[in-house]
C-alpha cells in the first residue's frame, strides 16, 4: 500500500508546474535545515562574548569574492552580508575570473559605495584570483566563496576569534553547512589513516548540532570558502600559492601559517551556508590532481614520510585528569625507557600552557600526553613538527555523564594526529566509533606488585558501595565472621596501602573502571577479587579465573560470589594467585610494548 501511494505522489509530482516544483524543493530544503539545525541561532556562552567584544573592538575588514560566471550567486551572498551587518565597516572585492564582458557588465550592477569589482585580463584559478583580491586590501581580509550565504552573528564571532582568544591566532574558519543544514566544514585533518593523499572536512553530512563540531579549537588547515585573516597574520604570510589552481590551497596557507608560528582556529559560533555540491568526493581532475601533487612535494616530509630518530627524547605531559597511580603508571612506562632522555611536564589545567608549548615545539621529539587535560597543550606542540602520542587512560568522556558539553570537549580533542595507545580493545573499539581513529597499540595498564601474601584476614574490603549496599554486604559478612572495610574509591597509592595493610580476603570493587590499572593493583593484594561485570575490562578481569564478576541486575549475584569467595578455600586460592599472576605478567609487558609502541610510531607516520 505504501509503495503504490508513493508512486502516485512520484506521478503526481512529475506533473507539477516547474514553479511549484521549485516551491516544494525550497519548502523541504527549509524544513531539512530546521530539523538539522533545530532551528539553532548563534545565542550561546561565546556567541554572547563576541558580540560584547565586537561592540567595542570592531575592525574594519575587506570581504573577497571570486567569481566564476555565477552572479546569481554572487548577488545573494553580497546580500547576505549586508543583510547581517548593514552597519559594521566592511567592504566587498568581487573579483572575476570568468573574463567576459557580459559577465562583469553583470557584476557591476552589484557595485555600490561599498562594493567593487576588479576584472582580469587572464583567467588565474582560485588562488591567483583571490590574490587579486586580498592585493586590494588595506584592512583585516574575508576570503568568501560565491556560494556562501552568511548567517547573523558569523562576523562578530570570527573576528572575536581571531582577536580576543589567543595572541597567536591569525586565521578563523567558520562552520559551513549545506543548505539542508548538514555540516560542510567543521574544520580539516588529514586522513592518514584512511586516504593518506588527501585532507579531509570533520563531521562532513552530519547534522550541524553535533556536539563535537560544536566545540571551538584550533585547526590544523584552513577554510578557502570562508577565511579570517588578521593584518598582522596577512602581513606575515602574504598571499595564497597560485600554483594551486584547485584544492589543498587552503590546507597549504594553514600549514605554512603553523611553520611561522600563526595559529588556524575553528568557531562553531561562526555559521554559514555553502551550496558546494555535497556529493564532492576523493575523485577529482586533473586540475586538483596537480595541486595535490604540488601540495605533497611541499609536506610531504613532515606528513607522509616523517621519521624521528630511535633515541628521540621523550616528554611525558601530565594534566590534572592524572591521579597519582595512573602518574605513577605513566612513569614506570617512561623511566623504563633508557635509550631516551625522558622530561617531564605538567600543566594545571586544561587550557593550553603556553610555557610548556614554548619548550617542546620544534625538533625531533616525542611528546606523550597522558590525559586529555594535557592533550591541546601537547597537539599545540608538535603542530608544526615532532611526534604527538595519546596515552589513553581509556575513553575520558564516560567519566562525566551529567555535563555534555565537557563530554563534546574531550571527545573533539581526540585528533587524527595523534598516534594513540588503548589500555584495552573495548577502548580500542570505542575510539574508532567516536571518533573514527584507529588506537595503533594496546597496553594493559598495571604496577609491578609486592609480593603475594601467604595468608589473609577475616576481613572484606568494599569500594564504591552505598549505604544500603554496604548493609547488605554487612548482613552477609556476619553470617561468616568476617568484617567490612570500606573506601569510597583507590585513587592513591595511600588508599592502595590502606587495602593492603588490612591482608583482606576478598575485595569488592564497585566503581567502574575505565583501565585494568586499579583492578590489577587489588587483585595483587592477595584477595579474591570481586566486581560487577562489564565489558571494558573483559580481556583482564576475567571471571572465574582471576576475579568473580557478577550481573549487576542480579539481586543475588553479589552475595552468591561473596559467599564462595569467603567461604570455599580452594576458590579463594586459586583467584588471589591468577590475579597476582595476572599483574605481574602486565607489569613486566607494558614498559616493552610501550617502546615497541614509540619506535613503531616513529617508524611509520602513516
Amino acid at each position: 500500500m505504501l509503495h503504490t501511494l508513493r508512486g502516485a505522489a512520484n506521478r503526481l509530482y512529475r506533473h507539477l508546474p516547474e514553479s511549484w516544483k521549485s516551491e516544494y524543493r525550497a519548502r523541504r530544503t527549509r524544513s531539512s535545515y530546521l530539523a538539522n539545525t533545530r532551528g539553532q541561532s548563534i545565542d550561546d556562552t561565546t556567541a554572547a562574548a563576541a558580540r560584547a567584544w565586537f561592540q567595542s573592538h570592531a575592525r574594519p575588514l575587506t570581504i573577497v569574492i571570486p567569481s566564476y560566471n555565477d552572479v546569481p550567486l554572487v548577488r545573494e551572498a553580497v546580500a547576505s552580508v549586508e543583510r547581517t551587518y548593514p552597519t559594521a565597516d566592511w567592504r566587498i572585492i568581487i573579483v572575476d575570473d570568468y573574463i567576459d564582458p557580459d559577465v562583469v557588465a553583470r557584476l557591476r550592477q552589484l557595485e555600490g559605495p561599498r562594493v567593487s569589482v576588479i576584472e582580469k585580463d587572464t583567467r588565474r584559478g582560485f588562488s591567483g584570483t583571490i590574490n587579486v583580491g586580498m592585493a586590494a586590501a588595506d584592512d583585516d581580509i574575508i576570503l568568501m566563496n560565491s556560494d556562501i550565504v552568511a548567517q547573523p552573528g558569523w562576523l562578530e564571532a570570527l573576528q572575536y576569534s581571531a582577536y580576543a582568544i589567543d595572541p597567536h591566532i591569525g586565521l578563523v574558519s567558520p562552520r559551513l553547512v549545506y543548505p539542508d543544514g548538514r555540516l560542510q566544514y567543521a574544520g580539516h585533518y588529514h586522513a592518514r589513516q584512511h586516504a593518506p593523499q588527501w585532507w579531509s572536512h570533520f563531521h562532513t553530512g552530519a547534522p550541524a548540532t553535533r556536539p563535537a563540531a560544536n566545540v571551538a579549537g584550533y585547526n590544523r588547515g584552513a577554510s578557502g570558502a570562508c577565511l579570517y585573516i588578521t593584518r598582522e597574520a596577512f602581513d606575515r604570510l602574504g598571499f595564497f600559492d597560485d600554483e594551486f589552481w584547485l584544492g589543498f590551497e587552503d590546507v597549504d596557507y594553514a600549514m605554512r601559517a603553523w611553520k611561522l608560528g600563526v595559529r588556524s582556529y575553528y568557531q562553531p559560533a561562526a555559521l554559514l551556508i555553502h551550496h558546494e555540491s555535497a556529493s564532492r568526493g576523493y575523485s577529482q581532475g586533473h586540475r586538483e590532481l596537480a595541486s595535490m601533487r604540488r601540495f605533497w612535494g611541499r609536506w610531504e616530509e613532515q606528513l607522509l614520510t616523517r621519521h624521528v630518530p630511535d633515541d628521540a627524547p621523550l616528554d611525558v605531559v601530565l594534566g590534572p585528569a592524572s591521579g597519582p597511580l595512573w602518574e605513577a603508571y605513566v612513569r614506570s612506562l617512561a623511566d623504563a625507557q633508557t635509550a631516551r632522555v625522558v622530561t617531564y611536564h605538567r600543566v594545571s589545567s586544561a587550557e593550553r600552557d603556553e610555557d610548556v608549548i614554548a619548550r617542546l615545539s620544534g625538533g625531533d621529539r616525542i611528546v606523550l600526553a597522558a590525559d586529555w587535560t594535557a592533550a591541546e597543550t601537547v597537539w599545540l606542540a608538535t603542530a608544526a613538527g615532532g611526534l604527538p602520542v595519546y596515552l589513553l587512560p581509556g575513553i575520558e568522556s564516560a567519566s562525566h555523564p551529567g555535563d555534555p558539553a565537557l563530554q563534546a570537549h574531550i571527545i573533539a580533542g581526540y585528533r587524527p594526529d595523534f598516534d594513540y595507545i588503548a589500555p584495552n580493545p573495548w577502548t580500542q573499539r570505542q575510539l574508532q566509533h567516536e571518533t573514527a581513529w584507529e588506537a595503533r597499540a594496546r597496553i594493559a595498564p598495571a604496577l609491578v606488585p609486592a609480593a603475594l601474601p601467604v595468608a589473609s584476614e577475616r576481613v572484606v574490603v568494599v569500594i564504591g558501595a552505598s549505604a544500603p549496599e554496604r548493609d547488605g554486604i554487612r548482613l552477609t559478612l556476619r553470617e561468616f565472621d568476617h568484617v567490612l572495610f570500606a573506601l569510597d574509591d583507590v585513587d592513591s597509592s595511600a588508599d592502595l596501602e590502606a587495602v593492603v595493610r588490612r591482608r583482606p580476603r576478598a575485595v569488592i570493587d564497585l566503581v567502574a573502571r575505565a583501565n585494568s590499572l586499579v583492578p590489577l593493583a587489588l587483585m595483587s593484594c592477595g584477595a579474591a577479587y570481586i566486581s560487577p561485570s562489564d565489558p571494558v575490562l573483559g580481556h583482564q578481569v576475567m571471571d572465574g579465573y582471576n576475579a568473580l564478576r557478577f550481573d549487576p541486575r542480579d539481586p543475588g549475584g553479589l552475595t552468591r560470589a561473596l559467599v564462595d569467595a569467603i567461604s570455599r578455600d580452594a576458590v579463594w586460592s586459586e583467584l588471589r594467585r591468577n590475579g597476582h599472576a595476572t599483574a605481574e605478567r602486565a607489569a613486566a609487558l607494558a614498559p616493552e610494548e610501550f617502546d615497541r609502541a614509540l619506535k613503531t610510531f616513529a617508524a611509520s607516520p602513516i
